[in-house]
């Protein structure tokens, strides 16, 4: 019987049963790196096309002014997630492509940059643009404030790129004292964590609509799911509030830390941006309110005792107030020597010591109560080290205003001489800094040698009446509540003959929204029917600074100062001059054009007054005073038969109107006819 022989299939040894190739292999890698590629860019695309999230770029298109961009008023989307209120730039107009030979200055910073509580015309760097438009008068300055309120170092970091690309001459930083609880910030309520590499990243892939639902979603879920006042947090009634994630932020803890880190690292890649961009920096050390505002939070060191701790400050408090300044300086030295680290003793110390005269000591402890303040307002001393080391290893120039802040203060401690509150400086303040970076800027001759002479920042800032009140409105709100005490309110008290019902009314208006250039025209109309010309007159020129390139915003105060010199028979110089600001604006505006020509002719100047004219009237070709004007000029010249066919069109135009009829028979009579 034979045996059939069983064939076995034949395998290949080098790729076993159950196994792919190695090309079905590396087409199965590619796919499933492909697939969540493909489900995001599905994903981003949908978003795209449903209209969900935006760009938020910095500039956008100035509205109502062709060839001008402004900073968006919504660019702080960017980094508010759980905050439905965010803060907005200074609407600062300029023009989207710089001419040559324009002074062109970008302001980064926070608050106080931005000019809180008044904005506009008394922020520093509006003062600082005045100074140096009249130091280089033949020169075009453009003034763009970016600070906001409530951002830091990643914000200006962020904008840096943006910035760059509008070319600026010169950009000024005064930026530190949100670092803790400004937006991304180490303890802020919008924080992502405390790795700045991360928080970089983020901002990096934040114009992916994906991220943005991702950081939307997790706001929201983290929202739900926190108690209504997680414990540590404030009550929530100001921005200020609700952006504090972390109440308490003792010196040397680990959320100092990160955001010690997080500026120096911050604020070294920013100063390297500009730097590689040939663009110069001027930064200001930071200054706070040292004497006249108390730490907000104490911690107490582990292991001390605070019974006895506080029981020596408030022995010490008592003392002073009872006149013995110099038993006060032992029971508060006592405190101190029971902790060191105590913000209250420190505080305490300080005042004892300025009642005694001892100055240096009295500043010392002032500066360490601020520095060892645990809800971190104000920056500590070492920001501004960081800030001097920084700048420089980058090139950048340091302009040392908490120094500038310091001189102006009486004994070199800084309170209320030039500060608000807790770290915002008042009229003065914003105008002794602006003052810092003009001397440094000027020292350096950034902009050229040989500047015209100019007022110090406290002569040529320009706030309204209006802005100035909305100030102490604002102030008033912010100190009325946390983390405020009793006693340390700031309440308006509004004095009618000071403050018309016209201002507050516009005032509330501008607070509440409203647009400010149509506010301030309307405030102008009001002080003119009350008569009260200085305030017209400051609120004309607050609208020339910050909108310069209307022509209407010059030739309107050159009316003003027209009229004043009339009726004073007094030369109108500065109104001429204002007008000729006007023409440059626009070549063709015509009430420059009218009246400019009518006080050259006044000034016997009757060759630039017939040009002037004759512009004024090519614009406006039956403006009766133009032609009553252009006819005289002619007149004098000898020119009779260019006069005569002026005076007719005006008496066709008002045959009732004897001085045009008396005016055209003096013509005719003297021509012969």
């Amino acid at each position: 019987m034979s045996r059939t022989k069983e064939t076995r299939p034949t395998t290949d040894s080098s790729n076993p049963p159950g196994e792919l190739s190695a090309g079905k292999k590396r087409l199965f890698t590619v796919v499933m790196w492909l697939l969540p590629l493909l489900f995001f860019g599905l994903l981003e695309g949908g978003l795209r096309l449903g209209g969900y999230g935006a760009d938020y770029p910095l500039f956008v298109d100035a509205p109502g002014a062709p060839g001008r961009i402004m900073p968006s008023r919504d660019v702080a989307n960017r980094y508010f997630a759980r905050n439905a209120s965010v803060p907005t730039p200074n609407p600062d107009y300029f023009l989207r492509d710089k001419p040559d030979g324009t002074i062109r200055i970008v302001a980064q910073g926070g608050s106080s940059t931005a000019g809180f509580p008044y904005y506009r015309g008394a922020a520093f760097p509006q003062v600082l643009g005045e100074r140096i438009r009249q130091a280089y008068p033949d020169r075009e300055v453009e003034v763009v404030n970016t600070a906001m309120a409530a951002v830091n170092s990643y914000t200006l970091l962020d904008l840096a790129d943006e910035i760059i690309e509008v070319k600026p001459d010169v950009v000024v930083i005064y930026a530190g004292h949100n670092e803790f609880y400004g937006a991304l910030g180490a303890a802020s309520t919008e924080s992502l964590g405390r790795s700045p590499g991360l928080v970089r990243t983020y901002l990096g892939l934040r114009a992916f609509r994906t991220v943005q639902l991702v950081r939307q979603l997790a706001g929201q879920i983290a929202g739900a799911f926190a108690p209504s006042r997680p414990t540590g947090r404030p009550p929530s009634g100001t921005l200020m509030a609700r952006m504090i994630g972390e109440q308490s932020v003792p010196m040397d803890g680990e959320i100092y830390e990160a955001g010690r880190q997080q500026f120096a690292s911050n604020l070294d890649r920013l100063l390297a941006t500009y730097r590689d961009a040939g663009i110069p920096v001027y930064i200001s050390t930071l200054g706070s309110n040292e004497r006249d505002q108390r730490p907000f939070i104490t911690e107490v060191s582990a292991g001390a005792d605070s019974t006895a701790l506080y029981t020596a400050i408030e022995e010490g408090q008592a003392q002073l107030r009872a006149g013995d300044s110099t038993a006060a300086v032992v029971s508060l030295e006592r405190a101190v020597a029971l902790d060191a680290s105590a913000a209250d003793a420190q505080y305490a110390l300080g005042q004892a010591y300025l009642a005694v005269g001892q100055m240096d000591g009295a500043r010392a402890a002032f500066i360490r109560a601020r520095d060892l303040d645990a809800l971190r307002f104000r920056a500590p001393t070492e920001f501004n080290a960081i800030i001097r080391e920084t700048a420089e290893r980058h090139g950048a120039t340091v302009v040392e205003g908490e120094a500038a802040f310091r001189e102006a203060s009486d004994d070199g401690i800084v309170g209320f001489e030039v500060m608000l509150e807790h770290l915002h400086p008042n009229l003065e303040g914003y105008s002794v800094l602006a003052d810092a970076f003009y001397d440094e800027i000027i020292e350096d001759a950034l902009f050229g040698a040989s500047p015209r002479p100019t007022p110090p920042g406290r002569v040529v800032r320009r706030v309204t009446p209006m802005d100035s009140l909305a100030g102490r409105l604002r102030v008033a709100q912010l100190t009325e509540s946390w983390p405020y005490r009793p006693g340390e309110e700031q309440p308006v008290e509004l004095d009618s003959a000071r403050t018309p019902p016209a201002v507050v009314r516009l005032t509330e208006r501008v607070m509440g929204g409203e647009n400010w250039l149509a506010a301030a025209d309307e405030l102008v109309q009001a002080y003119t029917q009350m008569g009260r010309t200085d305030e017209a007159r400051a609120t004309l020129e607050a609208i020339a600074q910050a909108y310069p390139f209307l022509p209407e915003a010059w030739s309107d105060l050159a009316a003003l100062e027209l009229t004043e010199a009339n009726l004073a028979g007094a030369p109108s110089t500065r109104a001429s001059a204002l007008y000729e600001q006007a023409l440059r604006r626009d070549a063709n505006h015509f009430p420059a054009l009218s009246m400019l020509g009518a006080i050259r002719l006044q000034a016997g100047d009757r060759s630039t007054a017939i040009g002037l004219l004759e512009r004024a009237r090519a614009v406006s070709p039956a403006s009766p005073q133009v032609l009553y004007n252009l006819a005289g000029a002619y007149m004098l010249e000898g020119r009779r038969a260019d006069a005569i066919p002026l005076a007719q069109q005006l008496v066709q135009m008002e045959p009732g109107n004897a001085t045009y009829q008396v005016f055209l028979g003096q013509l005719q009579q003297s021509a012969g006819q």
